[in-house]
């Protein structure tokens, strides 16, 4: 005879009001989390639960990222305008040996296309925006583990006119006894999920802690 299946509450769920509630070890129950981490029902601690939901820790220092990974931390700030940009500096690039072998009008046409190009192309990805996704890289391959916690999840009104910024991740952890603050934004919907208080991993340079991001890079 088959036995019913017994079924398991999920470690993490969450309330129509967005409240982050965790399975207690003790008593069964999902219950919120609050500052003190205890069970609200039986009293027991959650600090273990809460520690094994960050899952497992980063490898040790140099990490290998997928192209995928890669891409979520390295992308334009407007995706549409720097395919514009592309579209427009390549169509200048080729018609470059044109006007300057055959039709010498077309070098005037050739330039401003080239020139639009750049524009639209700094315009989408700035270079303050580039060194900010470099340094979060930096961190996602040479920097060291840290427990952390999540602060705020903001997301984001109207997310397409910015790609990769979907929502927007505050979070804290502890170096040397120094609370160092983090944030950076997220292309995945499943980060949409997150909650404060929500334990994480996250990986900092030790040669500068305040260059940090969350591990794992991509869903």
């Amino acid at each position: 005879m088959r036995r019913p299946r017994t079924l398991q509450a999920e470690p993490f769920s969450s309330t129509d009001l967005g409240e982050l509630r965790i399975v207690c070890p003790g008593c069964g129950h999902a219950v919120p989390v609050l500052d003190e981490a205890h069970c609200v029902t039986c009293g027991a601690s959650l600090e273990a639960a809460l520690g094994a939901s960050r899952g497992p820790p980063p490898s040790l220092p140099p990490r290998r990222l997928t192209r995928a990974q890669r891409a979520a931390v390295l992308r334009p700030l407007r995706h549409t305008h720097h395919a514009w940009g592309t579209f427009f500096l390549l169509a200048g690039v080729v018609m470059l040996p044109v006007a300057l072998g055959f039709v010498w009008p077309l070098l005037l046409l050739s330039s401003i296309f080239m020139g639009m190009g750049l524009l639209f192309r700094r315009s989408a990805w700035p270079a303050q925006v580039r060194r900010e996704q470099k340094r979060r890289l930096q961190a996602l391959v040479w920097g060291l583990p840290a427990a952390a916690e999540i602060t705020k999840v903001e997301r984001q009104v109207v997310p397409g006119l910015e790609a990769g910024r979907l929502v927007q991740l505050d979070y804290v952890f502890t170096v040397h006894g120094r609370r160092i603050a983090g944030s950076q934004p997220s292309p995945h919907a499943s980060d949409l999920q997150r909650h404060p208080r929500e334990r994480v991993w996250a990986v900092y340079v030790a040669e500068s802690p305040e260059v940090s991001a969350l591990w794992p890079p991509g869903p």
